[in-house]
């Protein structure tokens, strides 16, 4: 059931506006490495856009750095429609020095982990030969700035990506382009505490 609110959610979030709906998103574009058959990993290097109107759900200086989306280690335990995959890592990198390069794999985890976390499950659908989605979800474990994020508020987020496999699309070496966003059920406030004096001064 849960699944099928999170496709759903994902679903109408295609439709609306973006700015209608004043969402945090963080917008990734990669490439994706299929495992072979069941037991064998799921991989996508991305990199992170700026979802401009949207906000990202922490403030990132697109201006000074790079930022990547790297899935890794994510099993197929059922290959049927949907397949459906378990475990993994997902993370995302901020780097100010090397330019992605899908030739260069290394190039996409070669900065400072920001976020990082697990997925609870991930599904993933063929629609066509070359047409697809994925939907999951993730949970914040990590990273150099996940206490940024409220505890109550790192759990729970609903992934999507639209899946193409058109030769066009897809870069040698691999298998499809995912073209998609992570993001909290509703906008999250940033997890700052507050000094006594400075809860005095509201009142």
């Amino acid at each position: 059931m849960k699944r099928f609110t999170i496709l759903m959610i994902a679903a109408l979030a295609v439709t609306l506006p973006v700015a209608a709906q004043a969402q945090q998103i963080f917008d990734f574009l990669g490439q994706t490495l299929l495992p072979t058959g069941v037991g064998g990993s799921l991989t996508m290097y991305s990199v992170v856009n700026d979802p401009a109107p949207a906000d990202t759900p922490l403030p990132l200086d697109f201006a000074n750095f790079d930022y990547t989306l790297v899935i890794a280690d994510l099993v197929l335990e059922v290959d049927a429609s949907p397949q459906e995959y378990s475990g993994g890592t997902i993370t995302i990198f901020e780097d100010a020095g090397t330019t992605a390069d899908y030739a260069l794999p290394g190039t996409f985890f070669d900065g400072t982990a920001i976020l990082s976390g697990t997925f609870v499950y991930l599904d993933r659908t063929m629609f066509t030969a070359t047409l697809g989605s994925a939907i999951g979800e993730v949970d914040w474990t990590g990273g150099t700035r996940v206490g940024d994020i409220a505890p109550q508020d790192q759990t729970g987020w609903p992934f999507f990506s639209g899946i193409n496999a058109l030769a066009s699309q897809v870069v040698d070496g691999y298998d499809e382009r995912w073209d998609g966003k992570v993001e909290p059920y509703e906008p999250i406030v940033p997890n700052e505490t507050s000094s006594w004096g400075a809860v005095k001064t509201l009142y």
